[in-house]
């Protein structure tokens, strides 16, 4: 009677799992409370059973040691942990545009504490959500599953030869994080910027008026309507990063595994 599945087989699976937890530790949907973790379980069984069938990936036994066994989950920990960091340093963009923002508007104080995401500001958690809301509705995560499929073959299970290059790319692309945050907090920035402007200006030419008591809520309202005013400027940047972000994980995917 042919076994359902053979240990060549179980071994694989095996590796592939531990690639895939590295991914969930470091993608930054799926390393919070927003997921349970019982899904979060059953979505990683699932990719692991159905890219071990379709890539057909199997081991062979016959020289397996427990040091190499533990080198390479070592190893597949590391990969899947860095092509969920490349997700991880796009979306930062976003949060480190909402602090800006925020800043300038007078909200910095204003932080709640979310048990998804730790003690950030109104603003932090308004710009994750729409980043995630249009992480789905563009399909950008049909990327992000292809290149893990993808990573399969470029880098293969079991094969411990590792681009050094690859520390390079990211480092790059983490530099990225302040660029991109500022080319997206700039437009709200610019309005805000010269609204504290006039109202030190005012402050100067009528010291009888309080500025603090005016200037706060006047902020805080400015900011909001070119918030609302410019939400679909919001929405464009975001499909440009997403396109970016797609582009950037097709690299690593080759990075890693051929020094592209």
């Amino acid at each position: 009677m042919t076994p359902l599945i053979t240990p060549e087989h179980a071994i694989a699976i095996g590796f592939i799992f531990t690639r895939i937890i590295g991914i969930f530790l470091s993608f930054p949907l799926l390393n919070t409370g927003m997921i349970p973790l019982n899904v979060r379980i059953f979505l990683v069984v699932a990719f692991s059973f159905y890219i071990g069938s379709l890539m057909d990936i199997s081991i062979s036994t016959q020289n397996l040691t427990l040091f190499s066994i533990a080198l390479n989950i070592l190893k597949e920990l590391l990969i899947g942990f860095l092509l969920g960091l490349l997700v991880n340093i796009f979306i930062s963009a976003f949060s480190y545009a909402a602090e800006i923002i925020s800043y300038f508007m007078g909200l910095t104080i204003v932080n709640v504490f979310d048990p998804t995401f730790g003690q950030i500001s109104v603003l932090d958690r308004f710009f994750i959500l729409i980043f995630y809301l249009i992480f789905f509705v563009s399909g950008s995560y049909k990327f992000i599953i292809g290149g893990l499929i993808m990573s399969f073959k470029f880098m293969p299970i079991y094969n411990f030869e590792f681009n050094n290059g690859i520390w390079q790319f990211l480092i790059q692309k983490s530099a990225l994080l302040f660029l991109i945050g500022f080319q997206i907090a700039f437009p709200f920035a610019l309005i805000l910027f010269i609204i504290n402007v006039s109202l030190a200006l005012i402050n100067r030419l009528i010291p009888q008026i309080n500025v603090f008591i005016v200037g706060l809520p006047l902020q805080i309202f400015v900011g909001l309507a070119a918030l609302s005013i410019g939400v679909s400027t919001l929405v464009y940047l975001s499909i440009s990063l997403l396109s970016r972000l797609s582009e950037d994980y097709i690299k690593v995917i080759t990075h890693i595994g051929t020094g592209g």
